[in-house]
């Protein structure tokens, strides 16, 4: 069960009640959480294909299939929880599947841009950069809430999978070695500014006050979940089915923005709501 606040109402009421049903129908059969991500990861390469032509209809098309890639992306990690079929390498997979699903969709969108009759200088630093600013927000993103997890749950905040990724590394070979050094890199870089900030960490002791901080953060968590992955695959149906998905683009370099917004902002909310969640508990 995941904790209160992880998932944003555009995963709550869409994505994540699509994923479910997905993930329950294949309960019942012997298809594994890692074969879901494979299937998201050839949807996402067929949406990235269909962009290609550079059409209205295409860009929609695109899309389409983007939007079913993110359901069985959902769809993996619930069917292994309803299944108990969980491997470390799950995680992997599901990580680099992301990875690829945008990047077949960000070069197609690209190709399709040129095709379309557009500048090829002008669409490469528009998508370019609509990418990175999604890869930007998407990442401070999985902090927060990877963070608000680790607090909820009772962890050291400077606890991180970066020393486990590594002995996986070392245990593995050829591509998943490397694989798993990507990993560990990865969470070296979520754990970057972590550091820089332990005069605002937060240590909870007490169940109550635990319960009073996941209560008070959860509107926070829900204005974050717009610049998650999500949001900004709901944010491309929209804007496709306008027929400008260069505005997708351009919009995602605002997210981008307002998301470093976000993260100028919340250490103070972070030690304002430990005062209030430890002044509750004391009073319970």
């Amino acid at each position: 069960m995941k904790i209160r606040g992880m998932d944003g109402p555009i995963d709550l009421f869409l994505y994540r009640p699509i994923g479910f049903a997905i993930a329950w129908g294949l309960s019942f059969s012997r298809v594994s959480p890692n074969v879901v991500s494979l299937v998201s990861m050839l949807l996402g390469v067929a949406a990235g294909a269909c962009a290609l032509p550079g059409t209205s209809s295409a860009f929609l098309l695109c899309a389409c299939l983007f939007q079913a890639s993110n359901c069985f992306d959902c769809a993996d990690g619930q069917l292994a929880r309803l299944t108990g079929r969980y491997t470390k390498e799950g995680r992997i997979l599901d990580g680099m599947a992301d990875y690829l699903v945008n990047l077949s969709v960000y070069v197609g969108c690209l190709v399709g841009l040129v095709r379309a009759g557009h500048s090829l200088v002008l669409s490469f630093l528009l998508v370019a950069a609509g990418g990175a600013a999604t890869a930007l927000s998407c990442f401070f993103y999985d902090r927060v809430i990877t963070r608000h997890s680790k607090i909820v749950q009772g962890r050291a905040e400077d606890e991180d999978e970066e020393s486990e990724a590594l002995l996986s590394a070392a245990s593995a070979s050829g591509l998943w070695r490397l694989l798993w050094k990507g990993y560990a890199f990865y969470a070296k870089l979520q754990r970057t500014g972590g550091a820089r900030r332990q005069r605002s960490s937060i240590a909870l002791e007490t169940e109550e006050a635990k319960k009073a901080y996941a209560d008070s953060m959860y509107p926070m968590l829900m204005v974050w979940s717009f610049t998650g992955p999500s949001a900004h695959v709901l944010y491309f149906l929209v804007f496709a089915a306008l027929g400008r998905i260069w505005l997708f683009f351009a919009a995602s370099v605002i997210v981008a923005g307002a998301t470093m917004v976000l993260v100028a902002v919340q250490p103070l909310i972070d030690l304002r709501l430990k005062s209030k969640s430890v002044a509750y508990a004391q009073m319970q």
